[in-house]
């Protein structure tokens, strides 16, 4: 993934061998400093994430707590829905957007020179913008001629 706006390439690595955490965790070297995230997309040359490291200055009160609940959903979704949908949805399924609100970041693709872990991509399509036409009044000249039709 490479940009025109980028000098150097985006590395993107699998975890190392001797790796024994979660598998859902990626760290990202952003504008030189390193964050630990749960990924949600990549989508507009943005890396949507859940940043772990803000979660004791997010959640001042009981923030163990939040943070282990995350990343108990985050296991879940991980073993069961990863290829299916962002763990976004998952968090929204289980009425967690206000707390993980908190926490999500974007990191721009531009500024990104590492990757260390998973950096899953969902193809998400947006609504369809229906184009609709204005009514327009018939004009009294036009006579109308009621026929039915035969079958």
């Amino acid at each position: 993934m490479k940009t025109s706006a980028q000098s150097f390439p985006l590395i993107i690595e699998a975890h190392p061998d001797t790796y024994k955490g979660p598998p859902f965790l990626t760290l990202i070297r952003f504008n030189n400093k390193d964050y630990i995230n749960i990924v949600d997309n990549v989508m507009n040359n943005e890396i949507i994430v859940y940043v772990l490291d803000l979660c004791p200055k997010e959640f001042e009160y009981k923030a163990n707590a939040k943070e282990k609940q995350i990343i108990d959903v985050a296991y879940d979704w991980y073993e069961s829905s990863r290829e299916k949908h962002p763990i976004s949805i998952e968090f929204s399924r289980r009425g967690m957007c206000s707390e993980t609100s908190k926490i999500i970041r974007s990191f721009q693709i531009d500024y990104v020179s590492r990757v260390i872990g998973p950096l899953p991509t969902f193809e998400m399509g947006g609504p369809f913008k229906v184009k609709k036409r204005k009514r327009k009044p018939i004009p009294n000249n036009v006579e109308f001629v009621n026929k039915t039709r035969l079958r």
